[in-house]
């Protein structure tokens, strides 16, 4: 089947979340919340790495990240291939990540590639590859394609997580939220993969971060639409989805 371009409308059921552990972590703080706060100044000093999970086989096909403060925070949030830990690495630098979401100090949403960062100026390629606006109180999600051969970034619409139920290892199934499509990207991509979290700025949070795990197999998709929506369960400890930015087409 085809992957989720921008417009696509399709229903995912049955389809469950759990919080990240960070394996590996420099100058930050992990609040009970789950919430990361950067404790570093500058880029490369703040982050945090999680174990090799993402496998081309696997049931882990992404993940969530909640921006849920006042001030939006500089960022990037990914997938790479780091083999060694953020100590042995000498840095959390977003130079490390292969593909993620990157968000800026001014709230411009863009998808960071080390391909395409090796073969455009960096100012060119955040402009080319903009996704829109957010706000702070947004939850962003990106989600492996069921071939393994790319992603899809998406957003969670205010207020539309209904019906879920949370498990005693605080995962959340069943029930159904709404997520909008922004970009999916096909992309060359080698496993095991970790998630990587970079923070630019003291201060900086972001979190709850939470795995993206298929439970079933998911319902196949609809025909793209314009303006569609995934609906997907609501993510654990973030009752009513995230919260709404202003977004570009």
């Amino acid at each position: 089947e085809p992957a989720a371009a921008a417009g696509d409308t399709q229903r995912m059921d049955s389809v469950k979340e759990d919080f990240v552990a960070w394996k590996s972590t420099m100058a930050v703080g992990v609040a009970p919340t789950r919430v990361v706060t950067a404790k570093g100044k500058g880029w490369g000093r703040s982050g945090a790495l999680s174990d090799p999970l993402v496998t081309r086989q696997g049931a882990l096909e992404g993940f969530t990240v909640s921006l849920r403060n006042e001030k939006v925070p500089s960022l990037f949030i990914g997938f790479t291939t780091l083999q060694s830990t953020l100590l042995a690495a000498g840095r959390a630098h977003q130079d490390d990540l292969d593909f993620g979401i990157r968000v800026s100090s001014d709230g411009v949403i863009s998808y960071h590639s080390k391909r395409l960062a090796q073969q455009y100026y960096h100012a060119t390629l955040t402009e080319a590859e903009s996704l829109g606006e957010l706000e702070a109180g947004d939850t962003l999600g990106m989600r492996l394609h069921a071939d393994r051969a790319g992603f899809t970034i998406f957003r969670l619409e205010r207020g539309a997580a209904t019906g879920s139920s949370q498990r005693a290892d605080g995962t959340r199934v069943s029930g159904v939220r709404r997520e909008v499509v922004l970009k999916s990207f096909r992309e060359v991509l080698a496993f095991p993969m970790r998630l990587m979290l970079v923070l630019g700025n003291s201060g900086a949070q972001a979190g709850p971060v939470c795995w993206l795990r298929s439970a079933v197999a998911a319902a196949p998709a609809q025909p793209a639409r314009p303006g569609g929506l995934l609906d997907l369960p609501p993510p654990p400890g973030a009752a009513g989805g995230g919260g709404g930015g202003s977004w570009g087409g």
